[in-house]
């Protein structure tokens, strides 16, 4: 079983550098200019499959937890196709950060980063923090949210598991009846717990993408097939 699990691991492997290189060259025809790209960062097939969604599924509204390379790339997608990203983010440096990036490529007009501190949410999991949820309620109350992406607050610290648990919660009242929302980095035990709280919660089924990015992707209502 060992063997097999090692085997598996590397193929995924192999399949997630072929997939990131493939996603990078067709990223690089959106003619941005470079962006630093963190650890932080969606992977670029991750990107892609959210891009894709974009496209495809003409999604207008979209709510973003945690912002960086993504909000630039959405802000791009939707400055051709109409609509608006909100993007939360708890530093107020990289907030600052991308905000400057956004308004330097002439894409303010189509991304929103609010700078949301850490702190208590009733929402929460095991008393973790989240999100502010007054500024967050203030920013999103009179959207209908089509997509939600789920990349913050940082949870890969032990304890931290279930932070980014509130995300779909908090904005419930605001979704759309046809909406997809992402969760980044499902390759751990704490996403892969919180994916089944949402499946169970939202009657949301959910596909995973592990040699794309390790993003999921969960569909409620009617959607196109995203590749």
């Amino acid at each position: 079983m060992k063997v097999i699990n090692r085997i598996t691991t590397k193929l995924n492997r192999f399949a997630q550098l072929s997939n990131d290189s493939r996603a990078a060259a067709e990223l690089s025809r959106l003619g941005l200019p470079y962006l630093p790209w963190s650890d932080a960062s969606l992977l670029p097939s991750a990107l892609q499959v959210v891009l894709n969604e974009i496209e495809i599924n003409s999604r207008k509204t979209i709510v973003e937890f945690g912002s960086g390379i993504s909000t630039i790339y959405v802000a791009q997608i939707l400055s051709r196709l109409g609509g608006r990203i909100v993007s939360f983010e708890s530093d107020l440096e990289w907030a600052t950060f991308v905000e400057n990036r956004l308004a330097a490529l002439n894409l303010a007009e189509f991304a929103s980063v609010v700078h949301a501190p850490l702190g208590p949410c009733t929402l929460s999991k095991n008393g973790l923090q989240w999100y502010d949820p007054v500024i967050v309620t203030t920013a999103v109350q009179n959207l209908s949210i089509d997509c939600v992406v789920v990349d913050g607050p940082p949870a890969y610290s032990a304890g931290y598991e279930l932070a980014r648990y509130p995300a779909l919660p908090a904005v419930q009242e605001w979704l759309a009846q046809d909406y997809v929302v992402f969760l980044d980095d499902i390759h751990r035990l704490g996403e892969q717990e919180i994916l089944r709280l949402w499946a169970n919660l939202f009657g949301i089924k959910f596909l995973s993408y592990f040699s794309k990015g390790n993003i999921a992707r969960g569909i409620h209502g009617v959607a196109q097939f995203v590749v």
